[in-house]
């Protein structure tokens, strides 16, 4: 009886230590190997994969089984400085801004609806889209920044960076602002030209409504003074 009672107190210790120590262990590796589809790999291939984990075999078989467990892990390993390099380089330059972040993040400060003024400012709105829109189906993959008028150089001319915010509070504070100037002619009669007016600092561009009368005057103006933007820059 004596001798039962202690086999059946160290069967439940052992229950006990196998339930709270191995099992979580046991989950985590499986967690670790759904995560590079290597059960499936299992699943397919039982016999090769049974190599990598039991014990029992001749030498050969042990030794190239810890070759592959190393190499396996050689491989995480590898994935893993990847990983953190990217994670490095997102830190430093964050993502790439495309139309659609632009896009999201406009603040347009428009005249009362029905008005003429309205209907001037918004398609300034739709030229300003379409204009980002040719930017990113005309920009090449692998094209050098700087070189050619792009999205993120349309970003950088108007908030001083060329990249999306890292940190989400950043993004949800984040707007560019819209104006439009519809008395450019009053104040300077004789001129023939104005382009649009940006401050980096408060996010904001003033667009000459006078002067973008259609689409083709307004990328003209636009890649104007983006190409030339340190003449139209207001602090």
């Amino acid at each position: 009886m004596f001798y039962f009672c202690l086999y059946s107190c160290f069967a439940r210790a052992l229950a006990l230590h196998i339930t709270t120590k191995r099992i979580p262990m046991l989950q985590q590796l499986r967690v670790g190997l759904e995560r590079y589809d290597l059960i499936k790999v299992m699943q397919k291939k039982p016999q090769e994969c049974h190599d990598l984990f039991v014990i029992g075999y001749d030498d050969k078989v042990c030794r190239n089984s810890v070759l592959s467990v190393l190499g396996f892990f050689f491989f995480l390993y590898c994935h893993k400085l990847q990983m953190l390099k990217y994670i490095f380089m997102l830190f430093l330059f964050g993502v790439k801004v495309d139309s659609h972040y632009i896009l999201s993040h406009l603040a347009p400060e428009m005249s009362p609806i029905g008005s003429i003024k309205q209907v001037k400012e918004s398609k300034i709105m739709e030229f300003f889209q379409d204009f980002l829109l040719e930017l990113e189906d005309t920009q090449p993959e692998d094209a050098a920044a700087g070189e050619n008028l792009s999205v993120p150089k349309i970003m950088q001319w108007m908030t001083g960076q060329a990249h999306t915010h890292l940190l989400v509070s950043e993004r949800e504070k984040f707007n560019i602002v819209f104006k439009f100037d519809h008395c450019c002619l009053q104040h300077m009669p004789n001129h023939t030209v104005c382009y649009p007016i940006v401050s980096a600092c408060t996010n904001t561009i003033t667009f000459p409504v006078v002067h973008m009368v259609d689409y083709e005057s307004f990328k003209t103006l636009m890649q104007t003074a983006v190409t030339y933007g340190a003449s139209f820059d207001r602090v």
